[in-house]
């Protein structure tokens, strides 16, 4: 199982399952957790590579996706609101196509499309040529954030860049970020949201979201949080949770 944490006391509202971004961790979610946990019981998963599960193997994005699944499973969760934010919204994505029998809802931060992600070539190759020092982990960090991050908050994120298995770091770029989910994932029939930042050029504009990822959710709807950048979890938590507490309201 993969390592995890949990907030918040066991009610039946759904449970929140948290995905964190290429170089972060479960920390990634915590200043958003502050807005959720009196309500929702929420669990952080730490991807392959990542976190406390740096040498936990498996990064493609169907290995990601299995580990996640069966790592819910262990826990016996259900009633699981799903959510990915940027790489792993596009696991996130690939897993609720399978319809577990666990998943109430979806929501998508910032995702990655199924499709593979435009980036260009000078931003694909520095992903790839990262090698973790603290000036580039910083640079980061800066970089995904469309203003500087609190000191704390981004000392942590940096911290948690510079822990990341580079084997893994660099799978992204190099295979997953490239990997073509959109036949295979078909239309999800589940009730889902799609959070964009209207600053973020980390990944797809929110018209361009439309297009690639909401095509795929019939039940979906698109939400913008103005002058967010990519790590929304970090830089607007209580924006980000009021969306997501209206949403799980809303099923």
């Amino acid at each position: 199982m993969l390592p995890y944490s949990q907030h918040g006391k066991e009610n039946d509202a759904p449970v929140f399952v948290l995905l964190h971004y290429l170089g972060g961790s479960g920390h990634t979610w915590y200043p958003t957790i502050s807005w959720l946990d009196e309500q929702h019981r929420c669990v952080t998963l730490d991807t392959p590579g990542f976190g406390a599960a740096a040498e936990v193997d498996g990064y493609d994005v169907e290995a990601m996706a299995t580990r996640f699944d069966q790592s819910i499973r262990d826990l016996r969760l259900s009633n699981c609101i799903l959510v990915g934010h940027s790489m792993t919204g596009k696991v996130a994505l690939a897993l609720a196509s399978r319809q577990p029998d666990y998943l109430r809802g979806l929501i998508l931060v910032a995702p990655s499309p199924p499709g593979p992600q435009p980036m260009s070539d000078e931003a694909r190759q520095s992903q790839i040529n990262y090698i973790g020092s603290r000036e580039e982990a910083g640079q980061f960090v800066d970089t995904a954030a469309s203003e500087r991050l609190p000191d704390v908050v981004r000392e942590i994120a940096i911290r948690d860049a510079q822990r990341a298995n580079l084997d893994a770091w660099r799978a992204w770029p190099e295979a997953g970020s490239r990997e073509d989910w959109s036949a295979r994932i078909g239309k999800v029939d589940v009730p889902a949201l799609l959070i964009a930042g209207s600053v973020d050029d980390q990944v797809p504009s929110p018209q361009d979201q439309q297009r690639l990822t909401l095509a795929h959710l019939p039940r979906g709807r698109l939400e913008v949080i103005a002058g967010a950048g990519h790590l929304m979890p970090l830089q607007t938590p209580q924006k980000l949770a009021g969306l997501m507490l209206e949403f799980a309201a809303s099923l």
